[in-house]
């Protein structure tokens, strides 16, 4: 009978701790990161005792100040690259300045890039006639100088920066007595003509198709582009082509699936983009650059969620499904309405804690402290992502995971 009495009030006081739980099924939209398989990771090294134990913390938000999701990032260059072998060193290749103080690299390739280069192995032509060094160039500096400043660039690199009233006209750089190919790299810092490329996420998993989107700006007003190419680099050294195809509007566009063998953790997949654009009766070339970080998805959320009041706060529970064990964590924003029943941010909970293979449930946990009395029904919890801390690596994210009519 006693044994019977105790049970009664551990079970009476674990009611009063928390209510009966609401179940709900989380959302997806479009831009979501949900992996369709899992990957089983590498062991991840045993962690601490205290590294061990649940950690949850929560902070309240200002209803009144408005969340958005970071804007997709954007690589802008004034620059562009271009291989020569030695035919066309000797030759020589030109280009035409769309702004004054032009700087112009040029770095031997192959057999000869271990000897110096200097200014009077340069040939410079002004829309086809041959000009001394001194009226083509402002300020110089030779292999040796460069490396005086510590310049990190490869053995035999020349930098010299155009004189002014060069802008458009045609340079031609050449080096007639060269046997060995060149790298020629041209940065304009003040021109007005950019090249713009960007990926539609950051963060991507194995099997995700990723899209690009390039175009060409001439004093921030768009300009068609003429042609765009480009290449996708993973840290393991493969290469992949990417064909854009230019729209009515004059952008460029390109998709490349991430392979299913892709590796990951925090070594970027890198995207090469190289295009022209057509200004007047010149051709201008830029190269732009962006990456994708891939991660290894080894959890993922089963799709099931439920919400329950504790010790005056709310906690969610999502139960995963994981791949490897390891010590995760789940982040998440809860909303609420205002008096006109727009939503906004109440505050955000972080939790984490070691999973065995197999599966578990992560909380988040939102204390009483930060729970806004001015905010009711319906709620929200947006932005949810779910993190392998181990590997450091996101496996999943949903922006809107859930509405919820009423709180427990």
């Amino acid at each position: 009978m006693k044994t019977m009495k105790i049970s009664l009030l551990a079970a009476a006081l674990a009611l009063a701790g928390a209510s009966r739980a609401e179940t709900l099924r989380l959302q997806r939209v479009e831009g979501d990161l949900i992996p369709s398989s899992l990957v089983t990771a590498k062991a991840a090294p045993a962690p601490m005792a205290e590294e061990s134990r649940p950690v949850y913390f929560s902070w309240a938000l200002d209803a009144n100040e408005a969340l958005s999701p970071p804007a997709p990032f954007r690589a802008e260059s004034r620059e562009f690259w271009t291989q020569l072998d030695a035919a066309k060193a000797k030759q020589g290749w030109g280009f035409v300045p769309t702004a004054e103080g032009a700087l112009v690299r040029i770095s031997l390739q192959g057999a000869g890039k271990n000897r110096s280069l200097r200014a009077s192995d340069v040939q410079l032509r002004v829309d086809g006639a041959v000009r001394d060094s001194a009226s083509v160039i402002e300020h110089l500096a030779e292999d040796a100088d460069l490396k005086a400043v510590g310049a990190q660039f490869s053995d035999g690199t020349l930098v010299f920066q155009l004189a002014p009233g060069l802008v458009g006209k045609r340079i031609d750089v050449a080096l007639p007595k060269s046997a060995a190919g060149a790298l020629m790299h041209v940065l304009e810092p003040a021109s007005p003509v950019v090249m713009t490329l960007s990926a539609n996420a950051v963060q991507a998993v194995p099997g995700q198709r990723i899209t690009l989107d390039a175009g060409f700006l001439d004093q921030a007003k768009a300009r068609s582009a003429r042609k765009v190419a480009g290449l996708v680099t993973a840290p393991d050294g493969r290469s992949f082509d990417l064909e854009f195809r230019i729209d009515k509007a004059g952008r460029a566009v390109a998709s490349f699936e991430i392979p299913a063998d892709a590796g990951g953790g925090l070594e970027p997949w890198e995207i090469h983009a190289f295009g022209s654009a057509q200004l007047a009766k010149d051709t201008v070339l830029r190269d732009a650059r962006t990456a994708v970080m891939v991660g290894l998805p080894t959890a993922r959320f089963t799709g099931a969620a439920e919400v329950l009041q504790r010790d005056g706060g709310v906690v969610f529970q999502m139960p995963v499904e994981t791949a490897a064990a390891g010590r995760y964590e789940l982040r998440g924003t809860l909303y609420g309405s205002d008096a006109s029943g727009v939503l906004k941010p109440m505050a955000i909970a972080h939790g984490a804690q070691v999973l065995g293979a197999g599966g578990g449930t992560l909380e988040l946990h939102f204390t009483p402290d930060v729970l806004n009395p001015a905010l009711g029904a319906p709620y929200a919890l947006r932005d949810l992502n779910l993190s392998d801390q181990s590997r450091m690596s996101l496996s999943e994210q949903r922006r809107e995971a859930l509405d919820i009519a009423q709180l427990p």
